[in-house]
Formats: C-alpha cells, structure tokens, sequence
C-alpha cells in the first residue's frame, strides 16, 4: 500500500486567509472571528429573508490570489475553493499550476456547491426571459463547479470528482483522494471542502430543519451561528514527496466510512475500519472502543468557526494536521469523525452517513506506545 502525507494546508475561513489564522484562532489566538448580520439578497421573483447572523469569509480579491485570468464568471464557492488551493500549494512548496499534468487531481466536498447560482439562474430565466440569463453563468450552477474551476485554474488533469455526503463531505473527499494516490490514479491531490452561505443555501437549510431550534435566529434551523470555510489539504505520494525534498505535516493512516439507521452505529463502524486501516483497532466492529481524548471536536469547529456544514472535515483535518505537526496535540495519533449530527458516534436520520480518517506522524501500521492509541484521538 502506497503511503499518503500531507504536505500543505490552505484555509479560507471566518478568520482569514491562510493555514496560520486557522491555527490561531482555534487555539484562541489573536485571529478574531469574521461574524456579520447579512441580509441576502433574493432572485427575482422570491421572497424576501430576514437577516442571518453568519461566521462569514471576510472582504477579500480573488485576483490577489488566482491572478485575473478567467475568475470574472466563477461562483464564490468556485473562488474561494481556488484561493484555499493554491495556497495548499504554496504551503506545500508546489507550483500553483501545471501543464495539464494527469497525475495532480482535484477532490471537493461540498452540500451546495452550484446552488447558489442555479437558483439564481433559474430565477432568471423565470422573471426576464431567456434574454436575460448570462449563459457563462450556466457551468458555475452544477455541484461540480468547485472541482472543475479549480482543475481549469491549475491545469490539474487528473482525477476530479465532487462529493455531496453531508457534514461528512470532504472527509469523503479527503478519503476518496487518499484512493486515488493508493491505486496510482494520481500522484498528488488537492482535497478538501467549501461551503458558503447564500439565500438558496440558507432557504435549504431552513426547509430541512425539523423546526425551531436554539440557534441565533429562531426556526432557522442552525443550531449554532451559520459558518463559511473553504479548506483545501495537498495529499502526496510519500516517496513523490521525499523525491521532491518535500517535509510532510502528517501521514494519512487510515480511512473509513459507514452508512445506515442509528441502531447501527455507523459513527463507530466508520471510526472502527479507519482505526483497523491504520492498524490501530482493538475491538471488534460491533463493539468498539469510542475515543475518548478529542483533538478537534465538531462542536468545538462550529464554535470557533460557526457551522460550515459540508466543509466541517475539512477544517477539522486541516486543525489536526497543524496540531500533529506543531505537537500542540497529546498524542502522535488522532481520529478525525464526522457524522450527520452533533453526536460524534451517532446519527439522527434513517439514513445517514459517518466518515473518520486516522492521521498521524508516524508510518503505516507502526503506532507509538501510548493508552490513548486504543482508540486514537476523536476529531
């Protein structure tokens, strides 16, 4: 089996731009959230919202980041998913583009990538005619548009796929990238997940809530503030990277995911195949131990950040993998959960998915001696 690091880490998040605010304001740094009270404007035709207090991406210029060149049309999710790769890249000391390289590929999570501008499109259409849609509009409303822009962007030819699964979503990516590398399908990818908050977005979430709930806006559906990141993680062939002269962050171990009703645990399958991957296991899948030691839970993410939905793994990943390389973590070890609901090990609908990957500083299969590796650290 192939060995997986990961060599860089890019954030656009409520508290910046860069891996460095990321880590600052989840340590309670100096790096302040951006939280704004935004009133989103609607397409024509629909109905007015009231205004939704968010842990907003602040004010930035995707050209000071993408250059010009070919961004005038793309979503904000297109965008801001661009500005997290590239600097992955730089972090990663690898170029920001490549002459259609088949072994550099592209992996998004994302629960609304597109909408926002299929919504508007379609209202559009609805409200002025056919004369009044901008057709270079058209390639930004698929769920894809993320994955495909950033391809586009770099020249990154290789595999490119988009994952909707969920909070779950671009641990899925994540996971799904690590697969690629594995099988030879790519030798490096950047993975990871965005999510920003728009009048579509927002009217979703609301439709799909069970009803009021204690979040800042009551019957929104939020149970904490709405939160807006788009996060992107260099995975690299372990023995690419060393040829290259590259210092990986940490190693990806193990992956693992799990789907179905909560009387089959599938937050504990998921975290119990990444585990036994890694090498780690140490019960068996229908009795597992539940981590107990958290590095980077999901409440603690929504608190910091505000709920970021589909890109909640990614930031996750991101605070562990800068945890495990500044050894701010107790551990060389950490399991990274992400599931359909706030619990950790359960889910709330009928059908759900859970998906955990193992991360650590230490090679495949060989865990440092230590209590907390019987379970690894719960992210």
């Amino acid at each position: 089996m192939r060995e997986v690091v990961v060599t860089g880490v890019g954030a656009l998040t409520s508290a910046g731009v860069g891996h460095e605010v990321l880590r600052q304001r989840a340590v309670g740094g100096a790096s302040a959230r951006h939280e704004v009270e935004r009133t989103l404007p609607a397409p024509p035709g629909q109905p007015a919202t009231p205004p939704v207090r968010v842990a907003a991406l602040p004010p930035y210029d995707p050209a000071e980041h993408l250059g010009k060149k070919g961004i005038r049309t793309l979503s904000a999710e297109s965008k801001a998913f661009g500005v997290a790769a590239v600097h992955a890249c730089r972090h990663a000391g690898l170029p920001v583009s490549w002459e259609q390289d088949p072994s550099v590929g592209i992996a998004a999570g994302t629960t609304s990538g597109g909408l926002e501008d299929y919504a508007a499109l379609f209202a559009a259409r609805l409200a002025r005619g056919v004369r009044g849609v901008n057709p270079a509009q058209g390639p930004q409303t698929g769920l894809n548009a993320p994955a495909s822009a950033v391809s586009i962007l770099t020249g990154a030819a290789g595999p490119n796929l988009t994952v909707s699964t969920g909070r779950a979503a671009s641990l899925d990516a994540l996971a799904a990238a690590a697969r690629a590398i594995d099988s030879g399908a790519a030798t490096t990818m950047l993975a990871g997940g965005v999510q920003l908050l728009g009048y579509a977005e927002l009217t979703a979430r609301r439709r799909a809530a069970p009803g009021p709930g204690p979040g800042p806006e009551p019957g929104c559906g939020f149970e904490t503030v709405a939160g807006e990141a788009a996060v992107v993680l260099v995975l690299e062939d372990a023995a690419a990277a060393r040829a290259r002269g590259a210092r990986p962050l940490a190693r990806l171990l193990g992956a693992g995911s799990a789907f179905g009703p909560p009387a089959t645990r599938p937050g504990q399958r998921a975290a119990h195949a990444a585990l036994g991957e890694a090498g780690l296991a140490r019960t068996t899948p229908t009795a597992p131990t539940t981590p107990t030691v958290p590095a980077y839970p999901v409440p603690a993410v929504d608190a910091a950040f505000g709920d970021c939905a589909g890109a909640t793994g990614a930031v996750q990943a991101a605070l562990t993998v800068l945890g495990l390389h500044h050894r701010t973590l107790p551990d060389d070890t950490a399991l990274v959960l992400t599931t359909n609901s706030a619990d950790p090990t359960e889910h709330a609908g009928p059908g759900s998915c859970a998906t955990a990957l193992v991360l650590g500083t230490s090679g495949p299969g060989t865990p440092s001696t230590g209590p907390s590796h019987q379970g690894g650290h719960s992210a």
